[in-house]
């Protein structure tokens, strides 16, 4: 009897233990910029952290922060310096900070969300730790937005001639340069400000997908918008803990962030930004907006007006000592193997 009384007592023990470990919670506080209520917060690190915090059974809680520590630039530098433990941003927010990184924010290399969104990632998880472009940080997510049109207040961009002399907003670096290339004046714009530039006349139209169109309230000031096939460009977001934060993480933690992040944080990302374009354009068409589709010719056209800033980042990649055609022609075929309307049934 002894030895029983004995294990029970233990048992007893142990088992009074459980709620007390159960309960101790460690607060990870993300750093955030946008709206509650937009697509990235709402849409991709809500779920993304709910589920985290599932698998850790409440060992982490995520706070999403509501009021921004700093401008979109300063997302990353304040990660950094610990002033949350978690933040998001736009590579192209910092110009020649993450130029490799950005490999996919480069012309028609995300044909669509889920394609840009797992190509990031892939390509980030095979080649970023040599890049050295996020030291400080642990990355545990990169994604694209969708497809973005040319998105005109007045007038329609029928051909590339259209867009000649028209003033453009646009939100990153490589965005700009590809507008100036095609014959476009950029001009560097809140999306917040863009509504009240078009309707004054400072701008003639924006480049964003249509998710975004509605969700800044652009939508009334849009006549027509321009479909570019193949993804004229897009901005890669990146999702990162604090080193330290990182560390501070037990390796279950670490485990069930892992497993909700990389590949699963790009294929919610697809799925999010999806949803969100296709209830932006239903927003539009409500609002009798004209869609136009860029010509098969005209985009041949742009594609090799383009090739500049192909050759451009791929000397760039050659000074920092890295194979820049290996790196590309990676990121174009998991882009190819993760399209949406890649064809996949085998019977003909």
């Amino acid at each position: 009897m002894k030895p029983f009384a004995t294990w029970a007592f233990a048992a007893a023990l142990a088992s009074s233990a459980v709620p007390a470990l159960a309960q101790e919670t460690k607060t990870i506080r993300v750093g955030s910029w946008l709206p509650a209520h937009h697509l990235i917060v709402a849409g991709i690190l809500e779920p993304w952290a709910a589920a985290i915090e599932e698998e850790t059974a409440g060992s982490l809680k995520f706070e999403i922060m509501t009021s921004p520590l700093g401008p979109p630039p300063a997302q990353f530098d304040l990660l950094l310096d610990q002033a949350f433990d978690v933040g998001y941003g736009v590579s192209g927010h910092n110009a020649g900070r993450f130029t490799m990184t950005q490999v996919m924010d480069l012309p028609f290399m995300s044909p669509d969300p889920w394609a840009g969104s797992a190509a990031s990632w892939l390509t980030y998880q095979k080649f970023g730790a040599d890049y050295g472009e996020h030291q400080g940080a642990h990355v545990v997510g990169l994604f694209t937005h969708s497809n973005p049109n040319i998105n005109m207040a007045k007038g329609r961009v029928e051909t590339l001639t259209d867009l000649q002399g028209k003033t453009i907003r646009v939100g990153g670096n490589v965005t700009g340069r590809i507008m100036s290339e095609l014959g476009a004046s950029p001009v560097q714009l809140p999306p917040t400000e863009a509504q009240t530039a078009m309707s004054r006349g400072v701008a003639d139209g924006i480049t964003f997908p249509s998710e975004s169109i509605d969700f800044f309230g652009i939508t009334p000031v849009i006549s027509s918008i321009t479909r570019v096939p193949g993804g004229l460009y897009t901005d890669t977001f990146w999702v990162a803990f604090n080193q330290d934060s990182w560390d501070g993480l037990s390796e279950v933690e670490r485990a069930a962030v892992d497993k909700h992040s990389g590949m699963a944080l790009a294929m919610l990302s697809g799925f999010a930004w999806s949803n969100g374009d296709k209830y932006g354009e239903e927003k539009l068409n409500e609002n009798g907006v004209e869609f136009v589709t860029l010509s098969d010719e005209d985009v041949a056209t742009a594609r090799d007006t383009l090739k500049p800033l192909e050759t451009e980042w791929l000397a760039q990649a050659s000074d920092k000592g890295f194979d820049g055609e290996a790196i590309l022609q990676y990121a174009r075929d998991m882009a190819e193997n993760y399209r949406a309307d890649r064809e996949v049934n085998v019977v003909k």
